[in-house]
Parts: C-alpha cells; structure tokens; sequence
C-alpha cells in the first residue's frame, strides 16, 4: 500500500500512534524530576463531596513545652503536620465520603520521603484539606506518646485521640480517629473527662473541625478500633448541637 491510497483517517491515526510512542519515550529518557510519571499525573476522580483544593494553606506548625515544630524521631513531614496551630475555612463533608477515600497501600508503614510519586501525588490530594465532620465521640483515649510530642508520656503534653463514629451506637471499628495536641487546646475550656461525661456518656451530637491527615503507622488497626487511615490530625475545634444549632463546647463548661 502507498501513500497515496491511505486515507486521511489512516493518516491521523498514524499519527496519533506516533506522538504516544515519542511521548513515552521523552518519559523515559529525560533527567528525574524533569516531568511526573503519567500515574502521578491522572488526578484522581473526586471522592463524594471531598473538596478538590489544589492551594491548601500551609501549615503552620508549633513546638510545645521545649519539644520542637518538627517532634522527635519518627516521619518528620508528617510530625511538622500533626503540630501545626493555624485555623481554616473548614469545608463540611460526609461520614461516608471520607469512608470511602481510599489510598496506596504502598504508602503503609513508610515514612513520607519513601513514598512512591503516585502514591505521593494521591495523598496529597488530600493531605491538609480543611474539613468539618459531624457524628459521636465514641472514646476518648489519653497519655498518646508521639514523635510529634517527643513521645512524652506526661499530662500536660499529651495528644488525646477521639474515635468518631458516625451513628450515637456505632462500633469502635467504623470509627474515624481524630487528634487532639496539646498546643491546639491552648485556650480552650476542655478536659478529657469533662468531653467523656458530656459527650460520650450523652451521646451528644458533635462537629469536629481540623485537618484531613493521612496516618500510615497503624494499618493492623482497620477494622478493629478505626475504619480508615485517613485522620482530623490536629482537631482544632469540637461544637456541639444543643438548643437546635451547633455551639463551641467551651460553652459548656470543663
């Protein structure tokens, strides 16, 4: 067959096979970090009503008590993330949707620098959206030593963990875990036995702001005391629905 008994279809099609070959071939050959891999590159499609925010605010992270922004051992990227103060336009979304956010399992038990460009790319979709979620605290857990923390063990600078459930009599295992730090509480009237009286005794509808965070430390607790490893890392602020409408829980007392 000659070029003169192709047709223009065939031609453009050539052609097409061309420049995907030449693509691939550029992906290949050019110095790392000149382009993306194409499986980094392919946003993923967005999940229930989880925002598409490519320009998070940057974090804003606090030492606290003479240990550093940056903790103590552990994954430093992520330690500077679980210690930061600062406060969002925080975007409402659904129990089910961030239930349903999945992520690489590559990323599981590796410090953020090991992670993979796509697995990479995904999670920070995601990573330090400004969120509000409402449900029931189902358990409040004290004395969480961190490497964000120090990993101190003392009163005043421990981390408290929250299960959140979505219904008042859900299982510990449908749970999403939030975050509390010691420096986010600065200013707040909280205690932890005050919230376990009120809120988890009451089974008193909350709302809990903070930043979406991604947690690939504890994978083996799916399914028994968290429903995913998508956290609010740091809770910054808990409301309560009381007399039809959502008010700060320092209304109420510690």
């Amino acid at each position: 067959m000659t070029s003169r008994t192709l047709g223009r279809g065939a031609w453009l099609a050539i052609g097409l096979v061309l420049a995907v070959l030449v693509g691939l071939f550029l992906l290949q050959t050019l110095a790392p970090g000149t382009l993306v891999p194409i499986s980094a590159v392919i946003a993923a499609p967005p999940v229930g009503d989880l925002p598409m925010m490519p320009e998070k605010p940057p974090a804003s992270p606090e030492g606290f008590n003479g240990c550093p922004p940056e903790g103590e051992g552990g994954d430093i990227e992520l330690n500077l993330l679980k210690n930061r103060v600062d406060k969002g336009a925080y975007i409402p979304v659904s129990f089910d949707s961030l239930l349903g956010l999945t992520w690489p399992k590559s990323a599981e038990q590796r410090l953020m620098s090991e992670w993979t460009p796509s697995g990479r790319a995904f999670i920070t979709q995601y990573l330090g959206l400004p969120i509000v979620l409402e449900g029931y605290i189902e358990a409040l857990r004290e004395g969480v030593a961190d490497p964000a923390n120090c990993n101190r063990g003392d009163e005043e600078n421990h981390f408290w963990r929250l299960s959140i459930t979505k219904g008042p009599r859900d299982r510990r295992s449908e749970a999403v875990i939030a975050m509390s730090s010691p420096q986010t509480r600065v200013g707040h009237t909280w205690s932890a036995q005050f919230i376990r009286d009120f809120l988890v005794e009451g089974r008193v509808p909350v709302r809990i702001s903070g930043w979406l965070f991604f947690d690939p430390v504890h994978p083996q607790e799916i399914g028994r005391t968290r429903a995913t490893l998508w956290e609010i890392t740091p809770l910054m602020q808990i409301e309560v629905f009381q007399d039809g409408r959502w008010n700060p829980l320092d209304k109420y007392g510690k």
